[in-house]
């Protein structure tokens, strides 16, 4: 048996609103169809956030902290921080740090007392999202490794463009599409349009498992703020 032996496939954005058109059938597309499948996929794409976690959206951070600092700035593209942990130049061991709700960091009645971090909170602010330490880090030696979840990248106009995704979302994004546009495309039968939500429901049930962390839980005991 004779295979291509790549491993290269990919849909660009054009592809992607080509293929969500033929699924729906019907008349040709408008004029103004591209501007708005590409709207559409921005919205479904932030949509899949709000469901969860998009583990190919995480990566690592490493930042120092400064003497008497309890505040980390992150970048704007950050949503959230999952996990932190701390370590310094002398240990060097990673020690996990316990998130707290920031009602919880705020009730705290000496934020500035000084010592090695146990805890942190994540303020999610629209712009500058940060990060709050306690007890304040007493010395400019320790690290932070940040596991950050980004925003996903816009899709635009640029040629060739892929989405920011990886391919075995490509179903879901296609059948996503689909049913989206035939929601404001006008004489497309109900029916068909139930048939497209629940095709697209499928494919992405199936990624989502598909993308989920395969590790065990497990559950860490709380530590006081003493």
């Amino acid at each position: 048996m004779a295979t291509s032996g790549t491993y290269n496939f990919n849909l660009d954005i054009d592809e992607v609103i080509q293929e969500a058109t033929e699924m729906i059938g019907g008349e040709q597309t408008l004029g103004h169809e591209p501007a708005s499948a590409r709207r559409s996929i921005n919205l479904m794409l932030s949509d899949w956030q709000n469901r969860g976690v998009l583990l190919w959206c995480t990566f690592t951070t490493v930042v120092t902290v400064v003497d008497n600092v309890a505040t980390v700035s992150l970048a704007d593209s950050v949503t959230d921080a999952l996990q932190v942990t701390y370590s310094t130049s002398v240990s060097g061991t990673d020690i996990a740090l316990e998130r707290i709700s920031f009602e919880e960091y705020h009730n705290i009645p000496n934020k500035s007392q000084s010592g090695r971090p146990t805890q942190y909170t994540v303020k999610r602010n629209l712009n500058n999202p940060t990060i709050h330490l306690y007890p304040t880090p007493d010395s400019s030696t320790g690290v932070l490794n940040i596991e950050a979840i980004r925003q996903v990248q816009d899709v635009n106009k640029s040629f060739n463009q892929n989405a920011d995704a990886p391919v075995r979302f490509l179903p879901a994004l296609t059948c996503g599409l689909s049913y989206y546009l035939s929601m404001k495309r006008p004489g497309i039968p109900m029916d068909r349009i139930q048939m497209l939500k629940a095709n697209y429901d499928e494919k992405l049930a199936f990624a989502m498992e598909e993308d989920r962390e395969r590790a065990s839980m497990f559950i860490r005991p709380r530590l006081g703020y003493i």
